[in-house]
């Protein structure tokens, strides 16, 4: 009687990216996506901004929520611009993907309270549209890396020099063994 064993070892490396700008991210969509919610809430904040004696019926919460989401989207898109991100020791795409899903739900909240006071003044109505705007703009977003996410993709570096590059080492040993009476 005998028996065969494998073992089979699997190895995999990667090589991390240079920091550096990569150009061709701007043309990507969670690239173009960003640009998009940094505008929107540019937009959004200018416009909440206008009409200063609403700040106590919820334009403070609609600024807060407006420029904290325009600040913290420049940092990620510079971050994935200059390929920082990928250097960075954690879970980061989880932790980008949890900052856009409470940011969707404050947008949305900010939104909602901007309609509710749209009959003061035009340029509360002008922020409840673009705040609702970057609220979709942010949900598509925040899908998308859902879907990434699930599927187990990366972002992949767009622009030559650096790469993500993967080697697997595969190692098969088989041997027989007999029982010996």
């Amino acid at each position: 009687m005998s028996t065969t064993y494998e073992q089979t070892t699997t190895t995999s490396s990667s090589v991390r990216p240079e920091i550096g700008v990569d150009q061709g991210y701007i043309r990507t969509i969670p690239g173009i996506l960003k640009i998009v919610e940094c505008v929107l809430d540019m937009i959004a904040f200018i416009c909440a901004s206008i009409f200063i004696w609403w700040g106590r019926y919820g334009g403070g919460w609609v600024q807060f929520v407006t420029i904290s989401a325009f600040i913290t989207t420049l940092v990620w898109f510079i971050f994935h611009l200059l390929k920082i991100v990928y250097r960075l020791p954690s879970q980061w795409r989880l932790i980008e993907f949890i900052y856009y899903c409470i940011y969707t739900v404050m947008l949305l909240i900010a939104a909602v309270v901007a309609a509710a006071r749209g009959s003061w003044d035009a340029s509360i109505g002008a922020c409840a549209f673009f705040t609702f705007a970057a609220t979709i703009v942010y949900a598509v977003d925040t899908f998308l890396m859902f879907k990434d996410w699930r599927s187990g993709t990366t972002t992949t570096i767009t622009s030559g020099g650096g790469g993500t590059q993967s080697s697997t080492v595969v190692t098969t040993t088989e041997y027989e063994t007999r029982t010996q009476y």
